[in-house]
């Protein structure tokens, strides 16, 4: 699969997931939890990662900053679609969320799998970008 082949592939299988209710280690239709939509999302798009499933409800005591820096190496400063964020909740500094960059008729999405909704994709507006920590690129 080309660069271009691969990052659609992981978006539209993210896309199959919205609607999906949040579920903690969750990896199917039933419930999925942000990690688990990031994997198979990015397993749709021909970039295999190592899917842990033994973490905790606070990830960043299990590694997620450094899981992430491994999988996909030195972080960026630009969004682009198919790129991979790390993000931190209002008025926390350790990252325990992440997500998936896509495109939309009015720009840049966030894709994830938010605990108080379900799968959804939505704009970036000030309050997300502020929450986005680090931005990873699967496919350089």
């Amino acid at each position: 699969m080309d660069q271009q082949s691969s990052i659609d592939a992981a978006l539209a299988k993210a896309r199959t997931y919205i609607g999906t209710k949040w579920r903690h280690r969750g990896r199917n239709k039933f419930g999925i939890d942000c990690i688990g939509l990031l994997v198979v999302a990015m397993t749709a798009g021909g970039f295999v990662m190592r899917d842990r499933t033994d973490y905790s409800r606070t990830p960043h005591m299990d590694g997620l900053e450094r899981e992430m820096l491994e999988h996909f190496g030195e972080p960026v400063e630009d969004l682009r679609p198919g790129d991979v964020v790390l993000m931190a909740w209002d008025g926390q500094t350790e990252p325990s969320h992440v997500g998936l960059i896509g495109n939309g008729q009015h720009g840049v999405t966030l894709i994830h799998s938010y605990s108080q909704i379900s799968v959804t994709e939505h704009g970036i507006d000030a309050a997300w970008r502020k929450r986005i920590i680090r931005i990873y690129r699967p496919w350089p």
